[in-house]
């Protein structure tokens, strides 16, 4: 069972409130965090297509232009 002393518990008046305390709870994290986070989902949406992680990298075609 996880600890749960630590959560917050809000109410809001309407979905829009929600979303825009997600949005500044979002950016109030430090930009390592948030790219921990969206990394993460990278890895779980590409398990669900059946990606290995190891693909998971920048892939780009490097080519050379020389003048004779």
């Amino acid at each position: 069972m996880p600890d749960r002393s630590q959560w917050t518990i809000r109410k809001f008046s309407s979905f829009e409130e929600q979303r825009c305390q997600q949005i500044r709870d979002w950016q109030r994290l430090p930009a390592s965090a948030r790219a921990d986070a969206v990394w993460q989902m990278v890895v779980e949406h590409s398990r669900q297509k059946g990606i290995p992680e190891h693909e998971l990298r920048l892939q780009r075609s490097v080519t050379s232009v020389r003048r004779s």
